[in-house]
């Protein structure tokens, strides 16, 4: 993996704004293929990936290899949002359109999937793959999850997978993710946090590497009260790359 750490790291001299640039440094050198993410050598890619985070491979089948081979997940969240005909669904960080294409299927041609990305190789590549699926209800939007591109209450559903830690102001992401939302609308994510007894690096190569960005459950969940929030929980977990980490599944509603 390349060395992406910078003096002082998180919290100690690296701004939001070089967060952001080493983030899209590295997320476009995945969709060039010439990188891997999150932990180098010892985070799986690709299909390894997708079936160590509860995937199947009947689910993933017939997708292009150019999206399979750019993803590497920390859970599964389509299982778990419960998806229904017609819906519209967002999905932040959506990388090469892994969860988007699957979404698509899920929601149907009556249905709307939309993607956000903030790194134009990544974007570049998920539209490449929508043609090649010939997919008409999927749409790509080129923006960061601390201001969506999406208006008030536009979807249904929002998933996400192994992003929002990537988020330097979380607290944003979740009253954007509040925003957009429809009343009764679900929040169904995928991410990695810590239980409480985690020393976060101050390392760069860290927080790109889905490490260093982790907050606990208490934060975690208590955000997505704060931001207006009902029934937020832990649907799934399980360890994660290094002691004291967990790849979660959480849920919470908006009323």
């Amino acid at each position: 993996m390349a060395n992406l750490c910078c003096a002082g790291g998180p919290g100690g001299g690296v701004d939001d704004s070089g967060l952001k640039a080493a983030v899209q440094d590295m997320y476009s050198k995945v969709a060039e293929g010439t990188e891997n993410c999150c932990g180098g050598g010892e985070m799986l890619m690709g299909a390894d990936s997708l079936m160590a985070s509860g995937y199947t491979a009947e689910s993933v089948a017939g997708l292009p290899e150019e999206v399979v081979s750019s993803n590497a997940a920390c859970g599964n969240p389509i299982d778990l949002a419960r998806l229904q005909e017609g819906e519209t669904v967002l999905d932040l960080g959506s990388g090469a359109g892994l969860d988007c294409f699957l979404a698509a299927y899920e929601v149907g041609e009556s249905g709307r999937i939309i993607g956000i990305d903030m790194t134009d190789a990544m974007l570049k590549k998920a539209e490449m793959n929508r043609e090649k699926l010939g997919l008409s209800n999927v749409e790509f939007r080129k923006g960061e999850m601390e201001t969506m591109p999406v208006s008030d209450g536009e979807v249904d559903a929002i998933i996400s997978n192994c992003v929002i830690n990537l988020s330097p102001d979380k607290k944003a992401v979740f009253n954007e993710s509040y925003r957009v939302l429809r009343p009764g609308g679900r929040f169904v994510v995928s991410d990695v946090i810590h239980n409480g007894n985690f020393n976060p690096s101050s390392s760069t190569e860290d927080w790109v590497a889905c490490i260093a960005g982790a907050i606990s459950e208490k934060e975690y969940l208590g955000g997505l009260r704060k931001s207006g929030f009902e029934n937020a929980e832990i649907l799934t977990r399980k360890p994660y790359l290094a002691e004291g980490l967990l790849s979660v599944t959480i849920q919470a509603v908006k009323s």
